[in-house]
């Protein structure tokens, strides 16, 4: 636990400013909740017991539970969106409250607390942003006191799973919450590592759960991961638009801004950025365009935050010639590595400065680093999709690359290949048009054996391999390369020698035919043909097809045009203006890939060897309909926390009880046509473009100085003098915010 400790004498001015601000409003309404003036003595009280022990007698705990009663009540009768200042005055007392008294008792009051007041929290969190929106700085350190409370109860153990429970599983909410503390500079850097490790958590499956409740029959596995296949739906489309919505990246900027001056805060909060924009980015989700959009809005990541960080890890490698995955720096340097082949494949506004800068052949001088294949196949998609051969370090970067191809041993070199060629549809992509760069690397590409009889020999070899993997759950974790959180302090698993050369391989997953109609058969990884890019090989997240029917993912064929202005399989004339979105695909991708991550929670035995037959999940793209009965989730981490259904009776009761007044709506709530249409985020200073498309003029302003004088969406030319304000469109935003249209 971090030393976060407050004064008794802290406590009281906290209470003292939460009495006064509560009485100004006339609150509590309730005269069960005690008097105010009453408050100091409780305290004083609390304080002297707690001095002679640490776990107080039953009288004081009465004093204790009668403050939190008394917050409670004001929490609970306040109700009025503009009252923020009460809220922050409760949050800050509850915080202050629970730092200050070590004992369990006094915990357990204040989780449960939390859960008489949990309705009111997640409706705060769901427009505190909308406040914000209209006037900065109206909510003040709300949002700071609601996740300390939290951090008060549960340390460094605080999770993206509580965050989702505590928020009824409103991933937007919880996103925004971890925005603001990571970018405030009041926040203690243990909560700012806390919100970083969360946010890192919620980009995985495991933050969302549903409880495996007793099997009432021969469908019971299958209804599960139908219902959690919906739920993740929901959930990672939330998470991207949230992440977009609340600048996470901007966030992220500011607090490393604030740790620069000492190295390991900022190699905690920069890892934490990169594995959740890394995991973003392997999601195929309707909202994929426009996160990649988004990010190439802020494009001075890569020499602000990414190489910087590369060079802060190389010296403790270059002084440990036997360094190797056991070592803390290499674990982070190659979760980096994955980060810079995912980010450089789908943003070319990236590449310059990676490709430009001796980053990659310092990296490559890391002892032992090549003699590694996993490493080795990372640095070379690097390169790949930097076109290094247009960089300053061509010759030097090739002999580096081909001579460790070289000293590979036979095994080795044939593994290399296999993951560049036909295992590539579940591995991390690789750009495709850059020939020359594809052409030098050749070797990389070798044509292992790929005969029938050699194709069933592997599978059955990766079957074994997985079934008697010493740790399942972490290899089940890392599908779709997928990279996991530790907790604070904790280190993360050395990999043994052999996962270390094939954990991102695929394991034998459940049948694809139940996707053949839409996707077409399986692949040699269990990919559904039609969910592979025709140029890159790998899982599209974003696809589009030609005239002539050929399935492309968009960064691919993006970048192939751009340079050859041809469809790279037939060689006719194409231009992207030709192509068409693929949402059907998309969906169908996306329902394949949720239920792939839902079979890892439910059902892990069809990844440990037992293949269960699973039926389809439904279509993605169509929103699922209300439940009928209460939503199975995990086992409550914050006690028996109201049902998420609108139709239980318990929870009427409660609305009933302590009626809730606060009707603004959540900024993610927002209608399309009022997102700026480069990244889909709420406009605050509208413009429309000469073509009829709006923008937020900052976005656009962004988007012009990396991408140049050319529409976001067109394509065509475009300056930022041919938009115009719209200030109708910013009153329509307004208005249906403040709830009124």
């Amino acid at each position: 636990m971090p030393d976060l400790q407050f004064t008794s004498d802290q406590v009281a001015e906290a209470l003292s400013r939460l009495t006064a601000v509560a009485g100004e409003k006339g609150l509590p309404a309730t005269e069960t909740a005690g008097s105010a003036e009453d408050l100091p003595a409780r305290w004083q009280a609390v304080v002297a017991a707690a001095a002679v022990s640490p776990e107080l007698d039953p009288a004081s705990l009465e004093q204790l539970r009668a403050i939190y009663n008394f917050i409670e009540a004001v929490i609970i009768s306040c109700g009025a969106p503009d009252s923020f200042d009460v809220y922050e005055a409760c949050f800050e007392t509850l915080t202050k409250v629970g730092f200050g008294l070590p004992g369990i008792a006094n915990k357990e009051l204040l989780l449960k607390l939390l859960e008489d007041v949990h309705e009111v929290y997640d409706v705060l969190l769901s427009c505190v942003e909308t406040y914000e929106w209209v006037q900065p700085g109206a909510t003040g350190l709300l949002r700071l006191w609601m996740l300390q409370v939290l951090f008060a109860i549960f340390g460094e153990n605080l999770t993206g799973l509580m965050l989702m429970e505590l928020t009824d599983n409103d991933v937007a909410g919880a996103v925004s919450l971890i925005s603001f503390i990571v970018r405030c500079d009041q926040a203690p850097f243990e909560m700012q590592s806390a919100a970083g490790q969360c946010l890192v958590q919620l980009t995985t499956a495991d933050s969302v759960f549903l409880s495996k409740t007793d099997a009432g029959g021969d469908d019971w596995q299958n209804e599960q991961i139908a219902k959690l296949t919906s739920m993740l739906n929901r959930h990672v489309n939330g998470l991207i638009q949230g992440i977009i919505q609340f600048d996470i990246v901007e966030a992220f900027g500011r607090c490393i801004c604030q740790h620069q001056m000492s190295h390991s805060r900022t190699d905690i909060i920069v890892k934490y950025f990169l594995t959740t924009i890394h995991n973003c980015l392997l999601y195929c989700s309707a909202n994929q365009k426009k996160l990649r959009q988004h990010l190439a809005t802020q494009s001075t990541i890569v020499q602000d935050i990414m190489i910087p960080y590369v060079y802060n890890i190389l010296p403790a490698l270059f002084d440990n010639p036997a360094c190797g995955p056991a070592l803390i720096e290499w674990q982070n340097l190659k979760a980096t590595l994955q980060t810079f082949v995912v980010v450089t494949f789908n943003i070319n506004v990236f590449r310059p400065h990676l490709r430009d800068s001796d980053m990659i052949p310092k990296i490559c001088e890391v002892p032992r680093i090549l003699t590694h294949i996993s490493m080795l196949e990372l640095l070379v998609k690097m390169a790949i999709n930097v076109d290094y051969p247009k960089g300053p370090y061509c010759d030097k970067l090739t002999q580096m690359l081909q001579a460790a191809f070289e000293q590979l041993p036979p095994e080795s070199q044939v593994r290399l290949q296999r993951r560049m060629t036909c295992e590539q549809s579940m591995r991390l992509p690789f750009s495709r048009s850059s020939v020359k760069a594809v052409e030098l690397l050749s070797f990389a590409f070798g044509s292992p054996e790929a005969s029938p009889e050699a194709a069933a020999a592997n599978k059955s070899t990766k079957q074994r391999k997985w079934k008697n993997a010493k740790n399942k759950a972490r290899r089940r974790k890392k599908l779709f390369s997928m990279q996991a959180s530790n907790k604070n302090g904790e280190e993360p698993e050395a990999d043994d020698e052999q996962g270390e050369e094939s954990e991102d391989d695929m394991p034998p997953l459940i049948p694809g035919d139940e996707w053949e109609a839409h996707l077409g058969t399986a692949d040699e990884a269990g990919v559904p043909q039609k969910a592979v890019c025709q140029l890159s090989g790998a899982l599209m997240h974003d696809p589009v097809s030609t005239p002539d029917g050929y399935l492309f993912e968009r960064a691919a064929l993006e970048d192939w045009t751009s340079q050859h202005g041809s469809n790279p399989l037939t060689g006719a004339p194409l231009a992207m203006d030709e192509v068409v979105d693929r949402e059907d695909i998309a969906n169908f991708i996306q329902g394949y890939q949720l239920q792939m991550l839902s079979v890892t929670q439910v059902a892990p035995e069809a990844i440990d060897g037992a293949v269960p037959e699973v039926r389809a999940a439904p279509d993605p793209d169509v929103p699922a309909p209300p439940p009928t009965k209460p939503v199975e989730t995990g086992p409550s981490l914050l006690g028996d926390l109201p049902s998420l259904s609108k139709n239980d009776e318990s929870q009427n009761k409660r609305k009933d009880k302590h009626k809730i007044r606060i009707e603004s709506r959540s900024v993610v709530d927002c209608p399309e046509d009022m997102r700026c249409a480069i990244d889909g985020k709420v406009m605050v200073n509208p413009v429309l473009s000469r073509y009829g498309h709006h923008f937020e003029r900052k976005t656009l302003e962004k988007w012009f100085g990396n991408c140049g004088s050319v529409c976001p969406i067109t394509q065509k030319p475009l300056r930022l003098e041919e938009c115009q304000p719209d200030n109708e469109m910013k009153k329509r935003i307004v208005k249906f915010l403040k709830g009124q249209a």
